[in-house]
């Protein structure tokens, strides 16, 4: 689901994930990036144990948000390559859906491999 939101003047707002940050990576510094394509609305930078420093940047218009992602992606900053594309909401719901489901999958394929043993393999019983 992609969220849109809509500034004071109309114009539509994207949500850009940035990955792949240094932890040293400021908000000032993201802003001063992003500014050269549009107005930047807001940034957020939040550092997960799991997966590591990464940000958020609301920028206004649309078509500079796009360009930003174009020219960003794949940049190096402070010795790591940003990941940089359009910010996809999931709904917590849905990743536990989702996640449920690949634990069932991958229960299943286990208890196949374990319980179906191939026939056509030669059985030695005799005992040297």
């Amino acid at each position: 689901m992609i969220v849109e939101f809509r500034d004071v003047y109309g114009e539509t707002t994207m949500n850009i994930f940035v990955g792949h940050l240094a932890e040293s990576v400021s908000a000032e510094a993201l802003r001063r990036m992003f500014s050269a394509f549009g107005t930047v609305l807001n940034v957020r930078i939040a550092t997960d144990a799991t997966h590591g420093c990464h940000g958020n940047v609301y920028l206004v218009p649309d078509e500079a948000a796009r360009r930003a992602i174009l020219e960003l992606d794949l940049m190096m900053l402070r010795g790591r390559q940003l990941s940089v594309r359009e910010c996809a909401f999931r709904a917590a719901r849905e990743r536990r859906i989702s996640r449920t489901a690949l634990n069932v999958l991958e229960r299943r394929r286990h208890e196949d491999r374990r319980y179906h043993l191939p026939t056509d393999l030669p059985v030695n019983l005799s005992v040297a």
